[in-house]
C-alpha cells in the first residue's frame, strides 16, 4: 500500500475515533498525515469515500489477525466458535482505536453493501460455523447471520461495558464471557 494513502488512514482513524466524521476536516486529516491537501484527494473522493476506504482497511487488518493459524480441520464446532470469537475479542483488547472505530460505524449509511461485501468476505467463515452448528442442532433456530450479528452486538457491548466499568479482560473472565455467550445462543 502507498505509504501516504497508509499514513492518511492512520491518522484519520484516531481522528474520527476521538472527534467523529462531521467534526473533522480534510485540512485536520492532511495535517495529522503530514501530507497535503492535494494528496488527501489523491487518494481518497471525500470523507465518506475515506470512511469505506478505512473500513475495508481495518477489517482486513482485523481478518488478518483473527484467521492466523486458524483452521476449522478437526475442530468441533464449539471449538471452532470459542477459537474465533477469542481471537475478535483480542484484536479489539489489543487494538481500542479500531475497536472504537467498528463500534462506531459498523451500522452507518455511509458502508454500503458493496463496501461491506469487500471489507466483510473473510468473516463469512463466522456463517459457516453456524451453518454447521444449525446443521448438527447446537443453535437456536435463526439464520446463521443473525446468530453472528447477535454473537458480535453481544461481545462489541460486553468490551465496552467493561471497558468502561474498568473490568481487566483476563483469560479466565474472556473464558466466562464466550462461554456466557455461547450458552444464549445454544439449543
Amino acid at each position: 500500500m502507498n505509504d501516504k494513502r497508509e499514513n492518511i488512514l492512520s491518522a484519520s482513524i484516531e481522528l474520527l475515533v476521538s472527534k467523529g466524521l462531521h467534526a473533522i476536516t480534510v485540512a485536520e486529516i492532511a495535517a495529522k498525515a503530514k501530507v497535503g491537501i492535494g494528496t488527501f484527494y489523491k487518494h481518497f473522493k471525500d470523507k465518506e469515500d475515506l470512511v469505506q476506504q478505512m473500513w475495508i482497511w481495518q477489517k482486513k487488518d482485523e481478518a488478518d489477525y483473527i484467521f492466523k493459524d486458524y483452521s476449522a480441520e478437526n475442530l468441533s464446532v464449539r471449538e471452532q466458535y470459542f477459537f474465533l470469537w477469542e481471537r475478535v475479542v483480542r484484536y479489539f483488547v489489543e487494538h481500542p482505536t479500531e475497536y472504537y472505530f467498528s463500534y462506531q460505524f459498523a451500522s452507518s449509511n455511509i458502508l454500503n453493501d458493496e463496501i461491506n461485501s469487500i471489507a466483510m468476505k473473510r468473516f463469512l467463515v463466522f456463517d459457516e460455523l453456524y451453518e454447521e452448528g444449525l446443521k448438527q442442532n447446537l443453535f437456536k433456530p435463526l439464520k446463521a447471520k443473525h446468530l453472528r450479528l447477535f454473537t458480535f452486538s453481544t461481545i462489541n457491548g460486553w468490551i465496552l461495558w467493561a471497558k468502561d466499568e474498568q473490568i481487566p479482560f483476563t483469560d479466565t473472565t474472556i473464558q466466562l464471557f464466550l462461554q456466557m455467550s455461547w450458552d444464549s445462543i445454544k439449543n
